[in-house]
């Protein structure tokens, strides 16, 4: 996997989690561990599934942004 893949999803990994700081704090959790689990399932996807993944995902957090 591309260096600039990995630095990618980490940034957009990371980013998500500071998002997450603005819920309260039991829907914090949820959504913590839904991201972590998500990213850990599609650790080993191809590359095409890895690009629609990292599409949703910027996605949503440019529309969780956006409402913060």
């Amino acid at each position: 996997m591309p260096a600039r893949h990995v630095s990618r999803v980490r940034a957009l990994y990371r980013r998500i989690l500071l998002l997450h700081r603005a819920l309260p704090p039991d829907l914090k959790a949820l959504g913590d561990q839904y991201v972590k689990d998500e990213f850990r399932r599609h650790k080993t996807v191809g590359s095409e599934e890895a690009q629609r993944f990292l599409q949703e995902w910027e996605g949503m957090s440019t529309n969780v942004d956006a409402c913060i």
